[in-house]
């Protein structure tokens, strides 16, 4: 699959790092950014002060005046968390597999976080919050229309807001290729066909009208 973000290496890291850089910028964004993450539970010492150790021994982090700063790509990272205003979850359900990622932005641009089962997550930049958008249809395109897995696979495309609503659009294709589209939370949304013509205008128009 390609997508906007493979000219520039993935940054590995690891919850426990993820953590430390929320903590260290401590803004009610980062802490959106941390519960949309699902890393409440583990938030805090020890894994804090772990996640401290590994980047200070990465390059990712050091001391000046005895103050915690982030090195380059984490600096990035750390500005973005806390100045984040928008939020995108995206989740791909495939015969042989499952993936999740997040994608947050701020003016400083955004980030994908793809989540590993291992706990070694890829952040990749993005071109802003545009480009969230773009890139979660283009995951969905792949997997759906593309097939690499196999059908029948899902796609849930969730675009998350300040103020702690969401929007959610769920394309679906069966076993034949065709492709159904819904919006909404809960079970038995009603769907209707989609057209893999109108793939990408029907998911953008279903984020920004669906009522969240």
């Amino acid at each position: 699959m390609t997508t906007q973000t493979e000219e520039i290496p993935a940054l590995l890291i690891t919850e426990h790092e993820l953590i430390a850089l929320i903590a260290l910028a401590g803004t009610d964004a980062a802490l959106r950014c941390q519960t949309l993450f699902r890393l409440d539970h583990a938030a805090g010492a020890p894994l804090e002060q772990a996640g401290v150790s590994t980047l200070l021994e990465r390059g990712l982090m050091k001391i000046d005046n005895d103050s915690l700063q982030p090195v380059g790509p984490a600096a990035t990272v750390t500005a973005v968390l806390a100045d984040a205003t928008s939020w995108l979850e995206t989740a791909l359900v495939t015969p042989s597999s499952e993936h999740v990622s997040f994608m947050f932005g701020a003016e400083q641009g955004a980030l994908l976080l793809n989540l590993n089962k291992y706990g070694v997550h890829e952040l990749h930049p993005l071109t802003g919050s545009e480009g969230m958008i773009a890139t979660a249809v283009q995951m969905a395109d792949y997997y759906l229309n593309q097939a690499p897995d196999g059908f029948p696979a899902a796609a849930t495309t969730r675009q998350h807001f300040i103020d702690g609503t969401s929007r959610a659009v769920h394309v679906k294709a069966e076993a034949g290729g065709s492709l159904s589209i819904a919006a909404g939370e809960g079970e038995n949304l009603k769907a209707s066909p989609l057209s893999p013509e109108h793939f990408n205008d029907r998911i953008r128009a279903g984020l920004e009208q669906y009522p969240g």
